[in-house]
């Protein structure tokens, strides 16, 4: 079965023509940014007859910069290429004929609308927005509103991503979806259930892409879409480098280091950030129970600290080999320490006075994570311009301990010892992928796309427990005791086939994919297993309405596996009155994704308007089931189905070439249905979030000024609802000595409003919480960058430009 999906996907893709249409030619080239040699994707370019200017015929680059113009008749033309960030180029006297039926115009080289000649001196400035052909990209290279932050603050600021008191991301109000690195699983992105995010530094990330419905050459993880977080990889020749480091209240500390060294040859470069936040992280709680007449109460004020340090670090290189071959690796590591320290004051009580018992409960909890990704691709960009070959393998790994100490102490009724614990846990991970994909530029403009993937996912965990006796000494308990191993495989093959007609462009294709899952609680005796064989289709239509406009249409069919955090049956007792568990006989949820958008883009206004529906089955929830005795437990539970429309709107205005502005708006309305007569998870109501971003550069642009926005409204859960929330953060930076120096001051949180604020609302049971943690900070930062780069373009044939880490 295997090998016949194998040899079908590769024929499929290696079909081709060759023949050539009497009395017409074809016309290829390669565009490139003039300064970086990156490839400009989704480049108009268009064919103009040379006698009276008419419209011939016209394509849009592909991921590579690369484009074909086939059976364009015999004649004289002129040709334009243009893109929204970068200087329209003309390329004139184009001349085809039986003499000379193929024009090959090689690399294009696109001056930025952004670049300025000052003496010697170089400066680039990346749109904050690209819109591409399946997705959006926000360039925060250079972000000064995330100076001395993590990567959680990063997804802060980008439309329709928000995180929540745990770290866990959602995109356009859905918890499901795919976090890569570089366009990988990786355990660095949270992939063994816990989110590491917080632990990567701002300074570290070159882009974020979104895809919210993705094609079948990806894997179909995530219902809701893909973030793509893309490290930094720089891309200049000669020798360069960077240093940066900030400070803020609170004891906030990170610097960052860069360096890279580039030729026609090869391209060496690595980075190293550190960061060290430290913080209050406060929690209040109040439980309501109601049993007949009777509602006894839980009130709980835990007041703590936050200490996260964290080194992380990247290393690779890109050998260029003759023939237009490329050899990649790379090492990306990250490692951390996090601290969180707690004194909690319980009081629980009833309506009718009675208080019924009062304690104290001090906790700390210790962890460690050690994260190491290795990576090895090979790239062959055939010598027609018309495909390549691309081969990845890539290896995560990941361990870590987490530690938890907890002294409780009763104040009433007298008479009760207190109780002293320690709970112990050890986690490791093993992610492996392997992958191949191959692109192939037909006749009449169609391309055709296919891959095989193979991913492995080996994860387990081993806790043990604790109790101090009556002699105060630690023995043996049965708290908290798991030896849990986690299992997944997952092989895949796609096809694709795309192209266009005229002013319309389309793209079809479909995804095979088994899977299997097995959860194995060793200590209980309890093993699962769970196979999945499932097709997902998705297909993109695109119209140009007129230069700059198109309208789309675009469905696809995804999964949400439910990950090993999700399974793990492990209960946390770091609250004896809050435990958290993982459900092992949890189902994969499966969506129907269906987008109608229009975009629009010019220099000064660019428009992404998108109305979407998704249909989601056996929809995975984070849900809490509670006890007679008082406790509750957070967990996870299937829940039959749900339905949220809704659109979305990013608007960057740039009225003047000071002055720039982004507005995000993403609002649905969800509904959840379920059977189950045990619990009341049947909810609906409208959602939504907005965010805001206003950047002045001032000083012959050496001075920038922004402000960011943002606010979440009410939103609804399977069992309650989270309260609005919102902050506003203010940024400064000033580059001195022609900007090889750089200061800059920043302001998070002004009002100190940002923090998590929930309810459940059931029939017998209600509870309020709320997290707030250290969020207004001051910060002050300063950076140097160093270097010779060689602006000169070198003529190399089998040079592919190379990108910002990998080029998803």
């Amino acid at each position: 079965m295997r090998f016949t999906l194998f040899t079908f996907f590769l024929l499929a893709s290696f079909f081709t023509f060759s023949q050539t249409v009497n009395g017409t030619g074809s016309i290829d080239g390669r565009v490139l940014d003039s300064v970086s040699k990156t490839p400009l994707e989704y480049t108009m370019v268009r064919v103009y007859n040379s006698t009276d200017s008419t419209l011939v015929s016209g394509i849009y680059t592909d991921e590579n910069g690369s484009f074909v113009l086939e059976e364009v008749k015999y004649g004289k033309y002129y040709i334009s290429i243009s893109n929204p960030d970068y200087k329209t180029k003309t390329i004139p006297n184009i001349s085809l004929s039986a003499n000379k039926s193929l024009r090959k115009l090689g690399n294009i080289a696109l001056v930025s609308i952004n670049t300025q000649l000052d003496e010697v001196v170089i400066q680039q400035e990346k749109n904050p927005l690209q819109l591409g052909l399946d997705k959006k990209i926000y360039n925060v290279g250079d972000d000064i509103a995330t100076s001395g932050g993590s990567v959680t603050d990063v997804l802060n600021n980008i439309p329709s991503v928000e995180i929540d008191q745990d770290g866990a991301i959602s995109l356009r109000g859905d918890g499901n979806v795919t976090v890569l690195i570089d366009g990988k699983p990786s355990n660095m992105s949270g992939g063994n259930g816990k989110s590491v995010l917080e632990g990567i530094p701002a300074s570290s990330i070159e882009r974020i892409e979104i895809v919210t419905n993705p094609s079948a050459k990806y894997d179909p993880d995530g219902t809701s879409g893909i973030i793509n977080i893309v490290l930094k990889k720089n891309v200049k020749r000669g020798i360069n480098g960077n240093i940066a480091a900030t400070a803020g209240t609170g004891n906030l500390y990170t610097g960052s280091l860069g360096l890279n060294l580039r030729n026609t040859r090869f391209n060496l470069y690595g980075n190293y950030a550190y960061s060290y936040r430290d913080g209050y992280r406060n929690n209040f709680s109040d439980l309501n129970q109601i049993n007949g007449d009777t509602t006894v109460s839980l009130n709980q004020m835990r007041y703590g600290g936050d200490l996260n340090v964290t080194h992380t670090a990247k290393i690779g290189m890109d050998v260029y080999l003759k023939d237009r071959n490329t050899l990649s690796w790379s090492i990306a590591g990250n490692a951390g320490n996090r601290k969180r320290v707690g004194n909690q004051i319980n009081t629980r009580y009833t309506n009718f006075g009675d208080t019924t018992g009062v304690w104290t409960r001090n906790s700390s909890d210790p962890n460690t994570s050690q994260n190491i990704d290795f990576s090895l691709g090979y790239k062959w960009d055939f010598k027609d311009d018309k495909g390549s070959l691309d081969a990845n393998a890539y290896q995560s790994l990941s361990q870590g301990s987490d530690e938890g100490f907890y002294l409780q102490s009763y104040d009433f009724p007298a008479g009760i010892p207190s109780t002293d614990q320690h709970l112990y846990s050890r986690e490791a991970n093993d992610f492996t992928t392997l992958s191949l994909d191959f692109i192939r530029l037909l006749k009449h403009q169609i391309r055709t796309e296919s891959g095989l993937k193979m991913i492995q996912r080996n994860m387990s965990l081993r806790s043990s427990s604790e109790s101090m006796d009556a002699s105060g000494n630690y023995v043996p308990d049965t708290i908290s005791n798991y030896n849990y191993k986690y299992l997944e495989s997952i092989y895949s093959a796609y096809g694709i086939v795309g192209g266009q007609l005229k002013k319309f462009r389309y793209q079809a294709g479909v995804r095979l994919e088994y899977s299997i899952q097995n959860p194995n609680l060793i200590s209980k005796s309890q093993s699962f297993k769970n196979e999945y064989l499932n097709l997902f289709p998705s297909a993109t239509i695109r119209y140009e309405v007129k230069k700059g406009t198109e309208l789309s249409l675009g469905y696809s069919r995804r999964i949400n596996r439910p990950n090993s955090g999700n399974l793990n049956p492990f209960t946390s007792y770091a609250d004896p009155y809050n435990l958290r568990s993982g459900n092992p006989a949890l189902r994969p949820e499966y969506i129907h994704s269906i987008d109608l958008g229009v975009d629009y883009n010019s220099k000064k206004f660019i428009l992404a308007f998108a109305l979407y529906q998704r249909y989601t089955s056996h929809v995975i929830q984070r849900v809490k089931v509670f006890y007679e005795n008082g406790t509750s437990n957070g967990t996870f539970a299937n829940i039959d189905n749900s339905v949220s429309s809704g659109g979305e709107v990013v608007v960057q205005i740039k009225p003047f070439p000071i002055w720039r502005n982004m507005l995000s708006f993403n609002g649905n309305y969800i509904t959840y249905k379920d059977d189950n007569p045990s619990a009341n998870w049947n909810r609906e109501g409208f959602v939504f979030g907005m965010k805001f971003s206003s950047t002045l550069d001032l000083m012959k642009k050496t001075l920038t000024l922004q402000i960011n926005g943002r606010y979440s409204a009410p939103s609804i859960t399977a069992q309650g609802k989270m309260n609005p929330r919102g902050s506003i953060d203010f940024s400064a930076d000033k580059s001195l000595w022609d900007g090889k120096w750089g200061i800059g001051l920043r302001v998070t949180d002004i009002f100190n409003t940002q923090g998590f604020n929930f309810v459940v609302d059931q029939p017998t049971v209600s509870q309020s919480s709320q997290f707030k943690w250290e969020t207004r900070r001051i910060i002050v930062s300063i950076r140097y960058r160093f270097g010779k780069t060689d602006l000169k373009e070198e003529k190399r044939s089998n040079e592919n430009g190379g990108g910002g880490g990998f080029d998803f």
